[in-house]
C-alpha cells in the first residue's frame, strides 16, 4: 500500500474512532492537530477531562495488533504536541488530561474498535 493508501486508511480509522467516541459521549475539539514536535489524531473532551487520542488501523493482523504500533517514541511525540496544545488554553480549562489509544481492525469486513483509556 502506497503513502496515499496509508493516509486514506488512516483517515478512515480516525473517522471510525471519532464516531465511536461521539457515541460514547465525547465532544470533538480537534482532528489531526499538528505541531513541529508531533501530531495528535484526535482531541476530545468528556466532562472536565481533556483526552488526546492516538488511532491505529490494521486491515489484517500480519503486523500485529494496532495498539502495539504506539511505540515509546510515538508516545513522546504525542506528549510534546499535547504540551503545545495545552499551552494555548487558559489555565484550569480541564480538571484532568489523559492519553487514550484506539485500535481499529476489521473482522469479516466489519470494523472493530478497541478503546484503551489512559493508555500512556
Amino acid at each position: 500500500m502506497g503513502a496515499d493508501g496509508r493516509q486514506q486508511a488512516g483517515r478512515m480509522g480516525e473517522t471510525l474512532a471519532l464516531r465511536y467516541l461521539v457515541r460514547e459521549g465525547y465532544v470533538p475539539l480537534a482532528r489531526n492537530y499538528r505541531t513541529p514536535r508531533g501530531e495528535i489524531d484526535l482531541i476530545v473532551r468528556r466532562g472536565a477531562t481533556l483526552v488526546f487520542v492516538e488511532v491505529k488501523l490494521r486491515r489484517g493482523m500480519g503486523f500485529g495488533e494496532p495498539l502495539e504500533a504506539i511505540t515509546p517514541r510515538k508516545q513522546s511525540r504525542i506528549r510534546a504536541a499535547a504540551e503545545q496544545f495545552l499551552a494555548g488554553l487558559p489555565e484550569g480549562s480541564f480538571e484532568e488530561v489523559r492519553f487514550d489509544a484506539i485500535g481499529v481492525t476489521f473482522e469479516g469486513g466489519r470494523p472493530r474498535v478497541t478503546h484503551l483509556e489512559d493508555a500512556f
